[in-house]
């Protein structure tokens, strides 16, 4: 069975419920609310198909990403030379990685922080502490977990064009001590009279709140700025007891 990281353009369909221009305007406001310095360079982290490309383009930023997939990085490259504009990709992997010179700005989707041990996660947050200048902020969406573990199906339909991509995701408890999970994402995609089934299944490591907070800003030079549920500046998680979904979590570079 094919992996549907290697055919971006599905996984770009199958993904393409997201309203990215609000997105990137929620991020615009991050800046404009808690960066400490002027942005002009930024950087996603496990950037895949780059799906907000052309929207911080158009907001007039320099485009770096990062990811290990080739496939992904060079549908990136590929957009990107459609829309007239040169951007910097690397392939590499988010748990240890260098940029050449840091940048202004930095985010993470759709919970990509993908490590499976705490040296992991440490060294991550380490890697992003250089790839960041000082005052910058780092965005993450959804990769904290703020209820215990379990086992989670979920379902939907995308379409583009001619092309329809029926998903299916589910995680499965596979260790509670070490906080893994089983992850899987499957596609049926059909694209004119051919008919693909696509697949990825691996092990994500559950990350909860103070191990984060530990992580980041005790063994790493970020600050605390605040997490928010829902995409929502307005609604901080202090004031949120029940009912979180797709929280974001911003960070500061010291």
């Amino acid at each position: 069975m094919a992996n549907i990281y290697d055919y971006p353009k599905y996984y770009d369909i199958a993904f393409s419920y997201r309203d990215t221009a609000e997105e990137a305007a929620v991020m615009q406001r991050a800046i404009d609310l808690y960066s400490y310095i002027p942005v002009k360079t930024i950087l996603e982290v496990a950037c895949g198909h780059s799906p907000h490309l052309q929207d911080m383009l158009r907001l007039g930023y320099s485009y770096c990403g990062l990811d290990l997939n080739p496939a992904m990085l060079a549908y990136a490259q590929e957009k990107a030379a459609d829309l007239g504009h040169n951007i910097t990709l690397f392939q590499g992997d988010l748990a240890d990685f260098n940029l050449p010179e840091p940048v202004d700005f930095a985010y993470i989707m759709l919970g990509s922080l993908y490590v499976q041990t705490t040296e992991q996660l440490v060294s991550h947050f380490a890697s992003a502490a250089r790839a960041i200048k000082p005052g910058g902020l780092y965005f993450l969406d959804w990769c904290i977990d703020f209820s215990p573990l379990t086992n989670t199906r979920d379902a939907w339909t995308c379409r583009r064009d001619e092309i329809e991509v029926k998903v299916r995701y589910s995680t499965r408890l596979l260790h509670p001590a070490k906080q893994h999970y089983e992850e899987t994402l499957s596609a049926l995609v059909r694209d004119g009279k051919q008919r693909l089934h696509l697949n990825h299944t691996n092990i994500r490591r559950a990350i909860y709140p103070q191990e984060f907070m530990l992580a980041a800003t005790y063994l790493n030079d970020f600050e605390f700025v605040g997490w928010w549920n829902d995409w929502d500046l307005s609604l901080p998680l202090d004031e949120v007891t029940r009912g979180i979904v797709r929280p974001i979590t911003i960070l500061r570079r010291r």
